[in-house]
């Protein structure tokens, strides 16, 4: 205590990173909420939601655990009530989202078990998600241990090789794109290529392949949720051949 004031300082409990799994580059505006959690923490959310009318987040009913505080609500059958300033809420002590880093973190969590679900509202359907364990827990002096997670979102995509007649030697520099919606990418010195935060559908997408001194080449392919991927190999025929 200093002058008459009592200093409060706040403690990083549970940190972690979002990245793609696919390239391992950092995800900013990944939606970071937390599934699970003890008891005690619970209790602190459900006094804090009060001022904004009440929880009734689609998370927990999916869990069939239902706690709606001001808002009505039915378990166990995949209702829910009316969306309340809490549930709008992007920033609170149970929910956040990454950095342009990819950084997240939350303070302050007492001891116990927390599961986070990580998704990518802001790319549509071009991620999967990921569901993450953590333990929070205290040393010997009472300090609480810093939990880092890290959080490999699933992208979305399409991978393969374009090689050429009678050899598996890649074609390097062919161009590879989805007919339709325009993502494309050039294959590397091995022939290896990547088409990644494409969006999924069970109706099957045609893969575009072209290469100089090479006949244009079709494949389907289909890519039914998002986080699927599908490897597409693809062998070009000769111009003159």
């Amino acid at each position: 205590m200093k002058n008459g004031r009592e200093t409060v300082r706040h403690r990083v409990a549970l940190a972690g990173r979002v990245l793609d799994a696919a390239t391992g580059k950092p995800l900013g505006e990944a939606d970071v909420v937390m599934l699970t959690m003890p008891a005690a923490f619970e209790q602190r959310l459900e006094l804090a939601a009060l001022r904004y009318g009440g929880r009734s987040e689609p998370n927990k009913i999916q869990l069939g655990n239902v706690r709606t505080g001001g808002a009505q609500g039915a378990a166990g059958n995949g209702k829910r009530g009316p969306v309340t300033k809490w549930d709008q809420m992007l920033e609170r002590p149970d929910r956040t989202q990454s950095k342009p880093n990819g950084l997240f973190y939350f303070m302050d969590l007492p001891d116990g078990e927390y599961s986070l679900r990580v998704t990518m509202p802001s790319m549509g359907r071009r991620y999967g998600k990921v569901v993450a364990p953590a333990k929070v827990s205290r040393d010997a002096e009472g300090n609480t241990k810093w939990v880092f997670v890290r959080c490999a979102l699933p992208p979305t995509l399409v991978r393969g090789k374009v090689t050429g007649p009678g050899k598996e030697a890649g074609v390097a520099l062919a161009r590879v794109r989805v007919k339709g919606s325009g993502e494309r990418a050039f294959t590397d010195a091995e022939g290896q290529y990547m088409l990644a935060g494409i969006e999924p559908s069970k109706t099957p997408r045609t893969l575009l392949v072209s290469a100089q001194g090479y006949r244009d080449q079709a494949e389907k392919f289909t890519l039914p949720e998002p986080g699927a991927a599908k490897e597409v190999l693809v062998k070009l025929a000769r111009e003159n051949g």
